[in-house]
């Protein structure tokens, strides 16, 4: 399944099959993001290790409440997001809800509205799953992320603990009624 978005951007549903892909991207994103020097080289390569293996990945596709979409330019990968609902949900939230676990872009192509593609298709799962509202967690020291989120209707309603190698980080829980 695929949705043309733009004339160069095309959203397509992650299959079992491009498992691999997913997790090439997965970990580029990752690190590019929370690397250093934001966080330790050990901390990031310890988080890696343990998060982003292909058997996680292979698990998580599996998932039948788990989405992954991934952004295409010209068939080159560029961004990608993951949606949960039900007990695939990375915290316990009370009501019918859609997670936005992760959403992220290709460095070099940041800046190109790519972010925002992905982003509304997110709000697209959720009208279709008829939730009530849709949430994510967002580390508290990303100050773009939290911004771009209020300014697109979430507001902060709780946050959790996040656990990146040996350091415990914050992040705050923000959701957008829908």
């Amino acid at each position: 399944m695929y949705t043309m978005v733009s004339q160069d951007i095309k959203i397509v549903e992650v299959e079992l099959e491009d498992a691999k892909k997913l997790l090439e991207i997965a970990r580029q994103t990752f690190y590019d993001a929370f690397g250093p020097p934001t966080n330790t080289e050990d901390n990031i390569q310890s988080y890696l290790k343990e998060k982003f293996t292909i058997e996680q990945i292979n698990k998580e596709l599996r998932h039948p409440n788990s989405q992954f979409f991934f952004a295409l330019l010209q068939n080159e990968i560029v961004g990608y997001i993951k949606l949960n609902s039900k007990d695939a949900q990375t915290e316990s939230v009370n009501g019918n809800a859609l997670e936005i676990e992760r959403i992220y872009v290709v460095t070099k192509y940041q800046g190109k509205k790519i972010g925002q593609i992905l982003f509304n298709k997110s709000l697209e799962i959720a009208k279709e799953k008829d939730v009530d509202f849709i949430w994510l967690g967002v580390w508290d020291q990303n100050l773009g992320a939290i911004r771009f989120y209020k300014r697109h209707g979430f507001n902060i309603f709780d946050k959790h603990q996040f656990t990146l190698g040996t350091d415990i980080q914050t992040d705050v829980m923000m959701k957008r009624c829908m």
